[in-house]
């Protein structure tokens, strides 16, 4: 019976030390990844687009006819809440959210909006009804209220701004871009640009790399916009 207790402990011990060197291992490569992004900081990027930063993830709004359009929430409502505060806009005047994928740092200032209309592409919706979690055992239920689903190449006119989504799956399954007008391009964290040209993020973010570097290949060509708004690398204004 003291073999077993003594072989039943060392089995704890050695699987909470194998989960803590995990633990650790995951931390330090969370820490280097975050610290080589590089987010936009708060303030204009034109005069009709907003940028918010937050952490390290930025959200953008664009001024329409009577109100604001705003891709992303951000990572806390704190935060958030500064960043409108600083560019002088109210939760009130925001009427509408697109999000590209609903990973916690990017609706995390959800809450402050009442009565507002959010759009995600159909295939997200998983993602924060509890079917699928982007961990195993860690799962989103969805508290902001309602939402209307898009499907791909879904083009909508919202307040006077023109929308295309474009489904880019691997990052999450519903993760998309928007084209606004024909000037803007936003990506959520479905890529990095590089050389004017389009790669996969950060691999150890996605749910499945190789189905995200295949999806982003329907994108048109990055030198067709004025600007690419990225969730974790800024503005990137094309042929600056």
């Amino acid at each position: 019976m003291k073999r077993f207790k003594r072989s039943l402990l060392f089995g704890a011990l050695l699987f909470f030390g194998l989960l803590i060197i995990s633990s650790a291992i995951f931390y330090i490569r969370f820490q280097k990844a975050t610290k080589e992004m590089l987010p936009s900081e708060t303030g204009l990027v034109n005069d009709s687009v907003f940028c918010i930063k937050d952490k390290y993830v930025n959200a953008f709004l664009f001024k329409g006819d009577s109100g604001y359009l705003m891709v992303d929430a951000g990572f806390t409502k704190k935060g958030f809440r500064r960043g409108l505060e600083t560019l002088g806009i109210s939760p009130d005047q925001v009427h509408t959210i697109l999000l590209t994928h609903t990973d916690a740092d990017h609706i995390g200032g959800m809450s402050l909006f009442e009565n507002i209309v959010v759009y995600m592409h159909k295939d997200e919706e998983q993602m924060v009804n509890g079917t699928t979690g982007k961990m195993k055992y860690i799962k989103t239920k969805w508290k902001y209220g309602p939402y209307t689903l898009l499907e791909n190449n879904d083009t909508l006119t919202i307040d006077g701004i023109k929308i295309k989504i474009i489904h880019t799956p691997g990052h999450t399954p519903g993760s998309s871009c928007y084209i606004i007008g024909s000037d803007y391009l936003l990506t959520g964290d479905n890529l990095i640009v590089n050389n004017n040209e389009y790669e996969k993020f950060v691999e150890m973010f996605n749910m499945d790399t190789p189905r995200q570097m295949e999806s982003i290949k329907v994108l048109p060509d990055p030198d067709v916009f004025k600007y690419i708004l990225t969730g974790h690398h800024g503005v990137i204004r094309v042929n600056d």
